[in-house]
C-alpha cells in the first residue's frame, strides 16, 4: 500500500511540474520587430534595415535600447542608417540615454552638430529664448536717481 501511495504521489508531483513549466515557459515575442532582434546578430546591421524598410526612427531607437543593446550603438546605427535625427534623439531620451551620450554619438556617426542641438533642443523640451545677452535692470542709487544698466557678479 505504502509503495502505491508513494507512487501516485511521485506521479502527482511529475505532472505538477510539467504543467507548470508549460505554463511559465517563456512567452514568444508578439511581434516581429521583437522577433527580429531574438535572431539577430549584429544589432548595427539590423537598425539599419529595420529603418530601410520604414519603421519609426524613434520606436527603433527606443526599444532597441529598452532591449539592453548600448544606446551609444544604437544612435550610431540610426544615424548611418539615414533616419530622422529628431525621431533618433526623442527614442534614445525617453529609453533613458542622457543628452551628452546622445549628441556625441549622433556626432560621431556624422550629423552635423546643428541638427543635433536642434533635434536635443525638440526632444527636451526645450525653447530657444527670444533675445540673446543680457536683460538690462533698472537699479536706484543713493540720492534718488535711477540708471540702468546690466548687473554683474564680479562686484560680489
Amino acid at each position: 500500500m505504502r509503495k502505491k501511495n508513494g507512487f501516485i504521489v511521485c506521479f502527482i508531483f511529475a505532472l505538477s511540474l510539467l504543467v507548470s513549466s508549460t505554463v511559465f515557459a517563456a512567452e514568444p515575442p508578439k511581434d516581429t520587430f521583437s522577433k527580429k532582434y531574438m535572431e539577430a546578430k549584429d544589432v548595427c546591421s539590423l537598425v539599419k534595415q529595420v529603418l530601410l524598410e520604414g519603421m519609426n526612427a524613434k520606436e527603433v531607437t527606443k526599444r532597441s535600447i529598452e532591449l539592453g543593446h548600448e544606446a551609444c550603438l544604437v544612435i550610431r546605427c540610426a544615424v548611418e542608417g539615414n533616419g530622422n535625427l529628431q525621431q533618433i534623439m526623442a527614442g534614445a531620451l525617453e529609453a533613458g540615454a542622457t543628452s551628452d551620450v546622445c549628441s556625441k554619438c549622433a556626432m560621431d556617426a556624422g550629423a552635423d552638430p546643428r541638427d543635433v542641438a536642434q533635434a536635443l533642443q525638440t526632444g527636451l523640451g526645450y525653447t530657444p529664448a527670444e533675445g540673446a545677452g543680457l536683460n538690462p535692470i533698472n537699479v536706484s542709487v543713493p540720492g534718488g536717481e535711477p540708471s540702468g544698466g546690466v548687473l554683474s557678479s564680479s562686484g560680489f
